[in-house]
């Protein structure tokens, strides 16, 4: 018998699963995962079909009619009793066994998979990488934008996952897995991709293959969970190493870049750029204005107070605000805030100048 006969079949199966899920391009255990769904689904159509035909034809032919004697209905059929305990018994200790190994597949990270730090606050990921570096990319989501983390084919990868604030659940669709996220104590998330091909180019700007895999939080976790997500590319290894030796693009300024960390780092989640009201105080004219603060102090918004303001955000609260921003301490470098407090003062028209411009085109006032 050649295979092309079961051609139909597994046309068919792969269309159903096609159908359910998102195409399998994602980790090395995506595959176990949708061959042990599939097993349950088809299995569980044969199941259904093989006890409801009968039923519905048993119903209709053995159907009691008028001046028709009752038949006598046996009590006990040791074979057959015996054939539907047994028959089931050893087809969900093979689905036990088998969803356990599958599970155990997910969890169990190889012993040599490159770990990385991800942090969840609302309502935004934060991956960072070794020697500090965090993602510098960020495309357009609705309304949003979200972070874009870069990874290496074809190696194994293990999140070592903590949340600042609430419960989130960190999901991959592509994967097959997610695992919730939570304040104070370490979760763990690992994967390993396929290693790319000549075909691969979901982002067509880009010069070399790649892969591209949602992020999103299964865990509601208040206004904008929706908008919770980020996206996982995956890069040759040579294309990875390049971006570790430099990050941000050659000749990018400070300010430019702290435009990149608001969106990176979860602050447009607060903080909006065009004087309208958010869950915190806008950046829009911030920098070098006087403000309230609810201890009765009017500070002025220098570059040591963004500074603190952002390591430690319980200390000097906004007149009309309430303390909901986590602390970034340890989780932005002293370059990173450079780059945001030089953004901020962008925002404003009293901010600090900083380069060398001509000052002839500053538009700000003395201080």
């Amino acid at each position: 018998m050649t295979t092309s006969a079961f051609h139909p079949s597994l046309l068919l199966a792969d269309a159903v699963r096609q159908w359910m899920f998102r195409p399998s391009r994602g980790a090395t255990y995506s595959a176990g995962t949708d061959a042990m769904f599939m097993f349950l689904f088809w299995f569980s159509t044969a199941v259904f079909i093989g006890l409801m035909v009968p039923m519905v034809w048993w119903t209709i032919k053995y159907r009691w009619k008028p001046g028709q004697r009752l038949l006598y209905s046996k009590s006990h059929n040791t074979a057959l009793e015996i054939t539907w305990t047994v028959i089931p018994t050893i087809i969900v200790v093979f689905m036990f066994l088998a969803g356990f190994w599958t599970y155990a597949r997910q969890q169990i990270a190889p012993s040599n998979a490159v770990v990385l730090s991800l942090s969840a606050k609302k309502w935004s990921w934060d991956l960072s990488y070794p020697g500090g570096i965090s993602a510098t990319e960020t495309t357009r989501n609705g309304a949003v934008d979200i972070p874009v983390f870069l990874v290496p084919e074809d190696t194994p990868i293990q999140l070592q996952m903590i949340s600042e604030d609430v419960i989130h659940s960190f999901w991959v669709p592509d994967f097959r897995f997610k695992q919730d996220v939570f304040p104070n104590r370490f979760t763990t998330f690992w994967f390993q991709t396929e290693k790319l091909t000549p075909s691969d180019h979901d982002n067509t700007d880009l010069p070399y293959p790649n892969r591209e895999h949602w992020v999103f939080c299964a865990e509601y976790c208040g206004d904008n969970h929706s908008e919770m997500a980020a996206i996982i590319r995956v890069v040759p290894r040579e294309a990875f190493d390049s971006w570790m030796r430099a990050p941000w693009p050659e000749g990018m300024k400070p300010e430019e870049i702290g435009f990149r960390l608001w969106s990176l780092k979860g602050c447009n989640a607060c903080h909006t750029l065009d004087g309208s009201p958010g869950t915190g105080p806008t950046w829009k004219n911030m920098a070098g204005y006087e403000h309230d603060y609810t201890d009765g102090v009017r500070r002025m918004a220098d570059a040591n107070h963004m500074r603190n303001a952002i390591l430690n955000p319980g200390s000097e609260i906004r007149t009309g605000y309430t303390n909901q921003m986590p602390t970034y301490a340890g989780t932005l470098t002293n370059q990173d805030l450079n780059n945001l407090i030089a953004y901020m003062n962008t925002l404003s028209d009293r901010g600090a100048r900083t380069g060398f411009d001509d000052p002839s085109s500053d538009n700000g006032d003395d201080q």
